[in-house]
């Protein structure tokens, strides 16, 4: 549509001219084949650009080009590199990439305390599966010494997010005195809201004990 191939041409403008904003979107209309032909090369290259001017978005671009493999050879170990990049500057996706290599062992040495630390930063931001990554690893001592109050901590976050998951787990603490005081009408509230969200080990929870 010439639409698109206006808004391209302006990015591109933009880029040559310094945009790092620009970079990233003309990298994108690369990769999607908007407003120009699809080139995976030049969207890894544009994406390239923008990251070697130390933009949060354009290390995370690449990143995502060497672990899928896009436009350039895959990579786990120049995945990670780039990703840690745009991490260290607070972008939340890449934090959590960086959590999940450092605990699968992806790209860099296995390493269960520093994915633990990177959830955190991530959980820290409001990304709900991290807070509930945390929670797990308080439960489990995964990476951290087991502390059932700060997992109960965690997973309430991740509740109050309307996960429905942390939900009936918060139920659960409440309703067993698990890490917090006791206080089964608090935790059947929490336990019907993930049944209101058709969470099904909730909906059998509620069924086996009559509620």
């Amino acid at each position: 549509m010439q639409k698109d191939r206006n808004k391209a041409d302006e990015y591109r403008a933009k880029a040559y001219q310094g945009d790092t904003k620009a970079m990233n979107n003309l990298g994108v209309c690369y990769e999607r084949g908007t407003g120009v032909k699809e080139n995976l090369t030049m969207a890894f290259e544009w994406y390239m650009r923008a990251a070697e001017q130390d933009d949060v978005y354009g290390c995370f671009n690449v990143g995502e080009c060497y672990y899928h493999g896009k436009g350039v050879e895959q990579s786990a170990e120049q995945a990670f590199v780039w990703y840690l990049k745009a991490a260290e500057k607070g972008d939340t996706q890449s934090q959590v990439n960086i959590a999940n290599a450092y605990y699968l062992g992806q790209g860099v040495d296995q390493d269960h305390h520093k994915a633990f630390l990177w959830y955190r930063e991530a959980a820290f931001q409001g990304h709900l599966l991290s807070q509930k990554n945390v929670g797990a690893a308080y439960w489990n001592g995964d990476g951290v010494d087991k502390d059932l109050e700060e997992c109960v901590f965690w997973y309430e976050l991740a509740a109050n997010g309307g996960d429905a998951q942390a939900q009936f787990a918060t139920g659960w603490f409440l309703m067993t005195g698990t890490g917090v005081p006791k206080d089964e009408r608090k935790g059947i509230r929490w336990i019907h809201k993930a049944a209101y969200q058709s969470y099904q080990p909730a909906i059998d929870y509620c069924k086996e004990h009559g509620y």
